[in-house]
């Protein structure tokens, strides 16, 4: 089993603080709360998650989860749904989590 924090409980902490944090208490990653005001979500330009990256990956700190908000069951349309889980997956993709 892997234990792991989300930075849920760390707002506007920079990514480099996080994965210190983790690191230095001994959790094996982090999840990363995916909101517009964290410094990676899923508008978040290529250069920034590979940054990111660069930095959890130094730390020894992967990311195990990446938190969302979509509103899965929200009434309305599917698409704007269903869009922004596939840009909650390509954030996972590009770093590296499972």
């Amino acid at each position: 089993m892997k234990y792991a924090f989300s930075t849920l409980g760390l707002p506007g902490v920079t990514l480099d603080r996080s994965a210190a944090l983790a690191a230095s208490h001994g959790f094996d990653g982090l999840e990363l709360r995916a909101h517009p005001e964290e410094p990676l979500h899923p508008d978040s330009p290529a250069a920034e998650r590979t940054a990111g990256l660069r930095t959890l990956t130094a730390a020894g700190v992967p990311v195990l989860a990446v938190a969302g908000y979509a509103r899965v069951a929200a009434p309305g349309a599917d698409e704007p749904v269903l869009a922004e889980l596939r840009a909650l997956v390509r954030l996972a993709a590009d770093l590296e989590a499972p």
